[in-house]
């Protein structure tokens, strides 16, 4: 399929747990990895599979964790 395994195994799983095609699951998650930096994505994705997370908001709201680390500092300052 892709360039990437873990991305190809989260798309089967995700049309196994959807009735029909899927066709509007994947086009949402093509939607959020256009969206989200793709290290985020990334890891979310990882993430998302190894706990069976196929709930694509739970996704995005993993995918943005992963943002507000890279892009905010949270540590105060010293």
């Amino acid at each position: 399929m892709g360039s990437c395994p873990t991305l190809d195994q989260y798309v089967v799983g995700l049309k196994k747990r959807t009735r029909g095609i899927g066709r509007r699951k994947l086009k949402t998650l093509l939607d959020l990895k256009r969206t989200y930096p793709a290290d985020a994505f990334r890891k979310a994705v990882e993430q998302a599979l190894h706990y069976g997370l196929y709930d694509l908001v739970r996704l995005e709201n993993l995918i943005l964790t992963f943002v507000a680390g890279d892009f905010f500092d949270l540590a105060p300052d010293e």
